[in-house]
């Protein structure tokens, strides 16, 4: 009887546990289907009725069905041909979702929608699923995905349905009690369970063996999920078990990512494509995912904190490399005029405050800040975006939005200065003043551009060290900034050391590839000043032409360093641009040695450098005039003709631009030039004092060296490990790597800090394409490995402020200094010099006289006062291990005698009448 009893309290606490679960998945439902159609929002807001309209309008338009025979559907749809998937994509996203939210949302009580819940609309809707069950879409269609198996990644074919179908997901979900009532639920719901079928709990090839996934899927699949397992029936057995694996799908996506797997890198980066993308896919993954979190937020299927904070900081990455909504070009992959990511982004940032209002204070602060920049971007925000593949702009969202402008919380400080280094996408940001300059550069690690069929097919040379300078113009590009680029001459990005190839050539380039190089590094100090450097190959070269690259930012000045620069056999002109930017109007002018210069008709062609030049921003150029470089400068203001983006029309367009000609075919040519940011007529002062800012002390294979002399901060890019210097302390390192110094305190502190060219994710003789990476699990998740590099520095110093990953050894009378390296981060420490060696109490009064101190070996130490000396000595390593023995020592009277020659050089402490003397044995 009591096993009976304990085997009924057992079953009745497990279905009371059911019950719980389901319960709160139904709460979940409730929350999101009341967020996707606005339920109890203030329509007393203008935002809110603002939103509200756009709703309306789109859902009235939609109401055209007539290209749509639903009394003779047709051949069943094909989703391998481009015209069916396009009939797929466009009735579900611009009718049937459209119509769905014209019918589900009230509208308010002053002025309901006269469209609300109305039986004709309802009956069209379901004329739409009766249409889209005719066309063949089932539980068993071929949706079209691909699975890689040795990586556990779904990867969505070219054709795409399993990525656009959030829109059918949604409408299956809010329309479920009227699907039901004519008997559809179930069929289109086996259609929405096969298009997400890689997310079922049951799909055998998905393990979470590796932390992250694809941003086409949570940016999309996720959502269509979510809305699956929230439509199914409480009787359902499976519906617990297929949410709490989507959670858990959730937290494991949204884990920092290993190697070149998508979506959250360990510099917070998205990636995209085995690359950087922080448009299109980055912000659609982050911002579904914001939704995701919130929905889940305060519920038994909350994320962990971990994913949590990872989707918060790659949220608000977004303001560290963008100035006001507008991100560097080098992160919009295919898209390079797509670039007002941020403000696309920036619901997200509400999601993130209204989940969690105490602990993402610094989110809702942050979009207070935005919302302050434009108006005219709020208004767009507000009133476009009304559908979107992943359903991410609803109405619910405007309240999150409205519900945190009322708050009153303070906007949060713009990041208006600091140098930023972001390894995985191959960027450095730099700000200073508001101003921004960001480079991009490409490796054995980061892939150079991204094209499509009719994408950025010129784009080839977005990686190759481009120089991007946002100090004027709009706050917020609209979608037509591409006009802004007709004529744009894409062999001259600003920046680059590239060949001047034809259109039709550069135009074919292959894309995504890996250069084979290895230095591509990111460095700062105290995070206000940096160093860019690349060892450049252009992979699409046929003659392998290389370059060795540096940037050194300073404040609003820019040093910008070149050597090596090779192509033996090439055939075409290699130039160095120093700018190419937009002539606005008839009336902008710009300066040329003081004489300026206007109109769409000037050329300056010159030899050697004693150069001085603004673009038509105002941005200051200076080419010194010395032995690196004897190059032909241009500069030109022309009506330029070129391609647009897509190769298949030409555009023009009024340009200033600048370069430098380096021959064609050279063998090692080299450049030095400056940049000052919005220098204007100042920039005259960089050239005429061009030594009291920056000082070039080696420039070649060996290394890139460079004093910024205002600030006495030493710069070196060690190209060859085996490189030695006498400028500053440092003497040699045994890696290549971006070291600068700066000393302080009368010299008696230095800051050093250190960044590895490598991410640590290939051996020095690995390199692999892109295919190779993508198809071989233990290439494509591969996790990171730190790399210790060591640097001698002359002197004896020891660590002020510690760092975790920084360690030091006296070797000789120099330091050693090594760095544990990781993910191509910078690494500093704050040492100090050595005190005085025979330090100690005694030693301060001046009771002993100690020297040498450094010794070779002898050491003599008497005691001032004749005070006699012990016999008993005890002499210790600086492990503090007693090494007595191995010493040769004699006392007479005040004096001692002590031979050190057996042992190896180092730190040592002798005590001597219960006092303590520090030695150094060279």
């Amino acid at each position: 009887m009591f096993l009976r009893f304990i085997l009924f309290l057992s079953m009745v606490l497990i279905f009371s546990h059911f019950r719980a679960q389901l319960s709160e998945i139904n709460s979940i439902k409730t929350k999101y289907v009341n967020w996707l159609t606005g339920e109890n929002i203030n329509y007393n807001s203008p935002y809110i009725n603002t939103r509200y309209n756009s709703f309306r309008n789109t859902g009235v338009q939609a109401l055209d069905l007539s290209q749509y025979n639903f009394v003779n559907p047709g051949n069943l749809w094909d989703f391998t041909i481009d015209a069916d998937k396009n009939e797929f994509f466009n009735l579900t996203e611009k009718s049937l979702i459209r119509l769905v939210f014209l019918y589900k949302i009230k509208g308010s009580v002053s002025s309901p929608n006269p469209d609300y819940n109305t039986v004709a609309l309802k009956d069209n809707i379901l004329k739409i699923f009766k249409y889209i069950e005719d066309k063949g879409v089932s539980a068993t269609t071929n949706f079209q995905y691909e699975l890689l198996a040795d990586n556990e990644e779904i990867v969505t074919s070219h054709y795409g349905i399993a990525l656009r179908s959030s829109a059918y997901a949604t409408a299956v979900l809010l329309m479920k009690d009227e699907l039901k009532a004519v008997g559809k639920f179930n069929h289109h719901m086996g259609a929405l369970n096969g298009i997400t079928k890689f997310l079922a709990p049951e799909f055998p090839y998905f393990n979470f063996t590796y932390p992250g996934y694809n941003s086409d899927v949570i940016r999309a699949s996720i959502q269509q999920r979510f809305c699956y397992v929230l439509a199914q029936e409480d009787s359902e057995s499976s519906r617990i078990n297929n949410m709490n694996h989507l959670k858990s799908f959730i937290n494991n996506a949204l884990l920092i990512a290993n190697g070149w797997a998508d979506c959250i890198k360990p510099d917070f980066i998205t990636f995209h494509h085995r690359g950087a993308y922080s448009n299109t896919y980055g912000i659609d993954a982050l911002h579904q995912a914001s939704i995701l979190n919130m929905m889940l937020k305060n519920s038994s299927y909350e994320l962990i904190t971990t994913s949590q904070q990872n989707l918060k900081k790659a949220i608000l990455n977004y303001r560290t490399f963008s100035k006001d909504f507008t991100m560097p070009q080098g992160l919009a992959g295919r898209f390079p005029f797509t670039t007002s990511s941020y403000n696309t982004l920036r619901p997200a940032l509400a999601y993130l405050y209204i989940s969690d209002p105490v602990g993402n204070e610094d989110a809702g602060k942050e979009f207070q800040r935005l919302w302050n920049i434009s108006i005219n971007a709020n208004n767009r925000l507000i009133r476009d975006n009304i559908v979107s593949i992943n359903v991410i702009h609803s109405l619910g969202g405007m309240q999150n939005i409205a519900d945190l402008l009322n708050t009153g919380l303070n906007p949060a400080a713009e990041i208006s200065s600091g140098h930023f280094g972001f390894p995985y996408a191959g960027l450095s940001v730099h700000k200073f003043n508001g101003w921004q300059v960001s480079v991009k550069g490409t490796s054995k690690h980061v892939w150079h551009f991204e094209n499509g069929a009719s994408e950025n097919r010129l784009g080839a040379y977005t990686s190759a060290g481009a120089m991007e300078i946002l100090t004027q113009g709009n706050p917020f590009l609209v979608s037509d900034v591409s006009l802004l680029y007709n004529g744009w001459d894409w062999s001259h990005v600003p920046g680059t050391t590239v060949a001047n190839v034809p259109y039709h050539i550069l135009a074919g380039y292959a894309m995504r590839q890996m250069n084979g190089k290895n230095f591509l590094a990111h460095a700062n100090i105290d995070k206000m000043n940096g160093v860019f450097a690349m060892d450049y190959k252009d992979y699409n070269s046929q003659t392998g032409m290389t370059a060795l690259k540096s940037y050194f930012f300073f404040g609003d000045k820019i040093l910008c360093l070149g050597s090596d620069i090779k192509d033996i056999g090439g055939s075409y002109p290699i130039h160095t641009t120093l700018f190419q930017t937009l002539i606005s109007s008839p009336s902008n002018t710009s300066l040329v040695n003081g004489a300026t210069v206007s109109g769409n008709d000037y050329t300056l062609n010159t030899n050697g450098g004693g150069l001085w030049a603004t673009d038509s921003k105002g941005n200051g150029y200076v080419i010194p005039n010395n032995n690196y470089n004897n190059n032909p400068i241009t500069i030109k203001r022309s009506t330029q003709t070129a391609p647009n983006q897509a190769n298949n029309g030409n555009t023009t367009g009024d340009f200033l631009k600048a370069f430098m000609g380096h021959g064609t075919a050279p063998l090692a040519s080299t450049y030095q030039y400056a940049v000052h940011l919005q220098g204007g007529a100042s920039t005259e002062n960089l050239l005429n004092n061009f030594s009291s800012f920056f000082s070039v002390l080696q420039q070649n294979t060996q290394a890139h060296v460079a004093l910024y002399v205002p600030e006495s901060t030493y710069n070196y890019v060690i190209w060859n490990a085996g490189a030695t210097f006498n400028y500053d302390v440092l003497e040699k390192s045994d890696k290549p790597a971006v070291i600068m110094t700066q000393k302080s305190d009368n010299n008696t502190k230095l800051k050093i800090s250190l960044t590895n060219s490598s991410l640590g994710l290939l051996g020095n003789d690995e390199s692999y394409t892109y295919s190779q990476i993508n198809n071989v699990a233990s290439r494509f998740h591969r996790v990171p490995q730190s790399e210790t590099v060591t640097v001698r520095i002359s002197g004896l110093w020891e660590i002020d402020v510690p760092n975790p990953n920084v360690s030091l050894q006296v070797a000789g009378g120099s330091t050693e200094v090594s760095f544990t390296t990781k993910n191509g981060f910078t690494e500093q420490v704050s040492l100090k010099q050595q005190q005085t060696l025979s330090a100690s109490p005694a030693a301060k009064q001046n009771i002993y006289q100690v020297y040498p101190n450094p010794t070779t070996g002898l050491v003599y130490i008497s005691t001032i006062d004749k005070t006699p000396i012990s016999n008993k000595i005890d002499i210790f390593n600086s492990n503090g291990k007693n090494v007595e023995k191995e010493v040769i020592s004699h006392m007479e009277g005040n004096s001692a005698k002590i031979d050190l020659k057996n042992l190896p050089s180092g730190i040592y402490f002798i005590t001597i009448n219960n006092e303590l003397i520090k030695i150094l044995k060279k």
